[in-house]
């Protein structure tokens, strides 16, 4: 006889299984398809125009720009501890009189009889330059060029251009200004009486040699703050354009100590400048029309033009506000003309990584759609 050995016992049935959802990957993969790493890939942003450029940024987030806008005050402050110590020694040396006078009331700001007070005030302003590319670089904004275009630089070729139309909009500005004044005030021949009998031309040829080192930078580092970094700040967070033209505008001519023409002259360059910025996609209209006003205006200043060596409070004048007008509309007219004949972009597209899951479910299937 043969045995067949003791009968084994019966196995239970294995009990039925939901099936596995559509497009999911097999269940013992489930462990490894949670624990896989995340894929990282490049991708385009909306074309984004000149006061929206922070929004192109490697990993935004809403309160960069804040902290941005933070941090650039505080390097500011530390640059201007440094050019204070650094430049006391010098004024002490000089200009000993200087602080008192100010201080007093004795003597403005800005004297071009008194050269040292031309270095000092252009150089505070100037290391806002240095103040906001560092801030962008430890916060890891790149790149910084993105503060003077969409292009993410100067376009020095336009910037060129530009300045040429600026000068032939601040001569018609001037000229409509002073013959405005003219024909209102036959009196104001005393605006080009010549200077004082106590004016010292040697102090006047140092000056005018640091007006035109210095203003070309001064008037940028204006530009890169009140039209790059604020208006890129509110731009960040509000997409109307408006609103970052208009802010800044106010605060900029807030900055100046004028009477109500004065002021009033402050806002229109600003708000032109303004608009120009965000229009043209970069910084170089208003850097043009910037430098080119100010040269000429401490370059007249410098040469006692309406007897005042300094800038005063009261230096406006409803006529000065015209003729800017008659300016300002040239200078729009040119520069649009010049950037359409250049084709020169106004938006640009940056390419940003972002982390998605490695595994990604297939499309699901739909009865009677073939997918190929």
């Amino acid at each position: 006889m043969t045995s067949n050995g003791p009968e084994l016992p019966a196995q239970p049935e294995p009990a039925p299984q939901d099936p596995a959802p559509q497009g999911s990957p097999p269940p013992q993969q489930w462990a490894w398809a949670q624990q896989a790493p995340v894929q990282v890939q490049t991708v385009e942003t909306e074309p984004l125009e000149y006061h929206r450029l922070l929004r192109g940024m490697q990993g935004y987030r809403w309160w960069k720009p804040l902290l941005l806008l933070l941090l650039s005050g505080v390097y500011f402050g530390v640059f201007t501890v440094a050019v204070t110590l650094l430049f006391m020694p010098v004024v002490m040396f000089l200009d000993p009189s200087y602080l008192t006078d100010v201080a007093t009331g004795a003597s403005e700001m800005i004297d071009t009889q008194r050269p040292v007070s031309v270095a000092l005030s252009m150089v505070s302003i100037i290391i806002m330059i240095p103040a906001v590319l560092l801030a962008m670089l430890s916060l890891g904004i790149r790149p910084v060029g993105r503060v003077w275009s969409v292009a993410t630089r100067i376009r020095w070729g336009l910037l060129a251009r530009l300045f040429a139309a600026a000068v032939l909009s601040v001569v018609v500005m001037n000229g409509v200004g002073i013959g405005i004044q003219f024909l209102t005030d036959p009196s104001a021949g005393a605006m080009v009486a010549g200077p004082a009998a106590d004016f010292d031309a040697s102090a006047a040829l140092w000056s005018l040699l640091l007006i035109v080192l210095l203003v070309p930078f001064q008037a940028t580092a204006e530009e890169v703050v009140f039209r790059g970094l604020f208006m890129q700040v509110l731009g960040s967070w509000l997409k109307n354009p408006w609103f970052a033209i208009l802010i800044p505008t106010v605060g900029f001519a807030a900055a100046h100590i004028y009477d109500i023409w004065g002021l009033a002259a402050v806002g229109l360059m600003g708000g032109v400048a303004a608009w120009l910025t965000w229009r043209t996609g970069g910084l170089e209209a208003a850097i043009a029309i910037h430098v080119v006003n100010n040269l000429i205006a401490f370059g007249l200043m410098t040469a006692a033009v309406g007897g005042e060596t300094a800038q005063t409070a009261d230096g406006g004048s409803i006529s000065g506000v015209i003729g800017e007008i008659a300016g300002l509309a040239l200078f729009i007219w040119l520069t649009l003309r010049i950037c359409a004949r250049g084709r020169h972009g106004r938006t640009r597209i940056d390419l940003v990584q972002q982390a998605v899951p490695a595994w990604q479910p297939a499309a699901p299937t739909v009865p009677g759609v073939q997918h190929g």
